[in-house]
């Protein structure tokens, strides 16, 4: 199906691009390092609306064009709005943070699976898209941070929460409060990325990942999503009670548990009937138990 065909708008800072299952979004302003304007996070908000409302897209692929940046931040244009004058213009740069903020929690709270395919260097509002990623995979050329406070500002877009929540305290203090890059390899090492691969190999990398998850059978992968991002930050009992309201939830509203069962049934049937050397055959045996236990 084109673009046209699915009614995608032709978007002018961001690609949308939605075929088998896997939806690629990326940042598509090269010659400006992808950096961010009010117009890239309206088309942003609008294409993860429509993968999120789309039903056929199990997979959200985030990137930017180009070899230099994913992201850089703030478009320089604004920030000089913002900051060249006598006093930085703060109503002007919360109705920036807002909208930005809007973005992050978007693509965070996407009911897919979500990867951020790191070719270049990511900073700022860029790094802080990378952290709402459920998946991580980055160019073994690229470098990650937020590198905010060398410039004498903080995050404003959840990275002071997000990054302690993936590394850890002490390690997230010390990234934002130096604002010093992450190499490809430390990010790995710090779990801020999967994995880091030659950039020659990102794209097929990450094709290959987003398969894998994109095939997972019916809809469990967004109950299981559902499952953990709800259950962060509450008791073990609480977030065991949302883990049972997800799986129920997928129980009454989707066939892939009876399905998967189903065909766990006849595999075993079939490796049953199987001969094997040495030994009769459980052909005639009926079959008993069921597929991958719950």
């Amino acid at each position: 199906m084109t673009q046209a065909e699915r009614g995608d708008p032709a978007y002018e800072t961001i690609l949308l691009d939605r075929a088998d299952g896997i939806a690629w979004v990326t940042l598509n302003r090269p010659e400006r390092l992808n950096a961010a304007t009010e117009q890239m996070h309206h088309e942003l908000l609008d294409a993860f609306a429509r993968v999120a409302e789309d039903g056929s897209s199990r997979v959200l692929v985030l990137t930017g064009a180009g070899d230099r940046a994913f992201c850089i931040g703030s478009d320089l244009g604004f920030l000089t709005e913002v900051l060249d004058g006598e006093e930085a213009d703060s109503d002007l740069f919360a109705a920036y943070l807002e909208r930005l903020n809007r973005v992050v929690f978007a693509l965070e709270r996407m009911p897919v699976p979500t990867i951020a395919m790191v070719q270049a260097k990511a900073r700022a509002g860029g790094f802080e898209m990378v952290v709402a990623c459920d998946f991580v995979l980055i160019a073994e050329e690229a470098r990650i941070g937020d590198v905010h406070t060398p410039y004498g500002h903080m995050p404003g877009a959840g990275a002071t929460h997000r990054t302690v929540r993936k590394i850890g305290l002490q390690p997230a203090m010390e990234l934002l409060m130096t604002g010093r890059w992450l190499s490809a390899a430390e990010a790995v090492d710090k779990g801020l990325a999967l994995r880091a691969v030659p950039r020659d190999r990102l794209r097929e990398e990450t094709a290959l990942f987003a398969r894998t998850l994109a095939d997972v059978p019916g809809a469990c992968l967004r109950h299981l999503k559902a499952a953990v991002m709800d259950g962060l930050g509450r008791t073990v009992e609480e977030a065991v009670a949302v883990e049972t309201r997800e799986y129920l939830a997928l129980l009454r509203s989707s066939s892939g548990p009876v399905d998967g069962f189903r065909a766990g049934q006849r595999e075993r049937a079939l490796r049953r009937a199987v001969p094997v050397s040495g030994t009769r055959t459980d052909a005639a045996r009926t079959v008993q138990g069921g597929g991958p236990p719950p």
